[in-house]
């Protein structure tokens, strides 16, 4: 890969993994980015590595408050971030263990055709169920089944085209969710399985090939997180007031583009 596809590659991921985009479905419906597996691979662990690091920097004071919690939790006086790490473990550990098993299953599991064609379809829902959402639940108001439920929901992200934040906002707008809520929590259940995801793949690219700290991963990696940050931030402050409908916008049009290419050729 040159080092403008590099770039490309990895702003996609860093802005896709956050954004109700969708990384894995955008790259999916432009093979001609494609690289080698070996490279592909490697460069997905550095844009992980970034983008993981961002979520944590942007919600750094839930994850203080987790990690306080978890103390809490031990001495048997559970506070609020301790039911924020107890709601976020229950949401990723029914999806990672299954989204383990899977993770090399699902590679190629549908073409570029599909994966815009599942761009298409997910953003007309993000649109027509933020439409439909009424604004009354918070995070504070969650239960372990809905955490666990909306955990299972990004197994489905396993398939190209099918955003993990997307999938996530999509469904607890639908249930009444607060739009900044829906995205605060979809984005620190993102965060485990961003990491197992990166962990996963690191592994298996180590018993294939020598792993080399190049120039081009280690600009990957800033490049996805600085994006992933300031998407996050930018997405926080819009949905604050405003829809979900431009990033639907997005998805539906990219979707379009990607099969006028596909169909010229």
């Amino acid at each position: 890969m040159t080092f403008l596809e590099v770039l490309v590659v990895a702003l996609i991921q860093g802005l896709g993994e956050v954004l109700p985009l969708g990384a894995a479905g955008h790259l999916a419906a432009l093979p001609m980015l494609a690289g080698t597996p070996e490279g592909r691979a490697a460069l997905s662990v550095s844009a992980h590595c970034g983008t993981l690091l961002a979520l944590m920097i942007y919600f750094w004071r839930d994850v203080v408050a987790m990690t306080l919690g978890l103390w809490r939790l031990a001495k048997g006086k559970p506070d609020g971030g301790s039911h924020l790490l107890l709601h976020v473990i229950a949401g990723t550990v029914p999806a990672a263990t299954i989204g383990w098993l899977l993770l090399d299953k699902s590679q190629g599991l549908i073409g570029p055709t599909g994966a815009a064609i599942i761009l298409i379809i997910g953003g007309v829902l993000l649109w027509g169920c933020d439409k439909l959402g009424v604004t009354v639940r918070r995070i504070e108001h969650m239960g372990i089944i809905s955490a666990i439920g909306l955990g299972m929901l990004q197994i489905l992200s396993l398939i190209p085209g099918v955003s993990r934040t997307g999938i996530t906002i999509t469904v607890a707008r639908l249930l009444g969710w607060e739009r900044q809520a829906a995205v605060r929590f979809s984005l620190l259940l993102a965060m485990p399985l961003i990491f197992g995801h990166m962990l996963k793949t690191f592994w298996s690219l180590s018993h294939h090939a020598e792993l080399v700290l190049s120039v081009d991963l280690t600009v990957a990696a800033a490049t996805a997180g600085l994006g992933s940050l300031l998407a996050t931030a930018a997405m926080m402050a819009w949905v604050g007031r405003n829809t979900f409908a431009p990033f639907a916008l997005v998805r539906i049009l990219f979707g379009i583009g990607a099969l006028a290419v596909i169909a010229w050729g």
